[in-house]
């Protein structure tokens, strides 16, 4: 988890330092990006590490974004904000996996 956390921070940097000019057209799939990657992250601290499953979670994680953005893709060509669908499913599951990642943290289930 300590090289979880120091690759995040890194990242960050990286992130911060570099500035990138994009069309303002992809911003929508860039927030999908962003919030599919939080939770697929928050996902793995959740279990503990990925352990043998590497290959099952990049999976789930490509075929993830795939449909999210193909959703998009189509809310966006019909004209219907289906992104938006999508941004409140990830963000219940990012504040889900939050909650019993703290609640591990925390032995919740010895306070009881």
């Amino acid at each position: 988890m300590i090289f979880a956390l120091i690759g995040v921070i890194v990242g960050m940097i990286i992130g911060f330092s570099i500035t990138y000019p994009y069309n303002a057209a992809f911003t929508i799939y860039i927030t999908l990006m962003i919030l599919i990657l939080i939770q697929s992250l928050l996902r793995i601290i959740k279990n503990e590490g990925i352990g043998l499953n590497i290959y099952k979670e990049c999976i789930l994680i490509v075929s993830e974004m795939a449909f999210a953005f193909l959703l998009a893709f189509i809310g966006e060509k019909l004209g219907i904000s289906l992104y938006l669908a999508i941004v409140l499913s990830f963000g219940l599951r990012i504040f889900s996996d939050f909650n019993l990642i703290v609640k591990k943290l925390i032995k919740y289930d010895k306070l009881n």
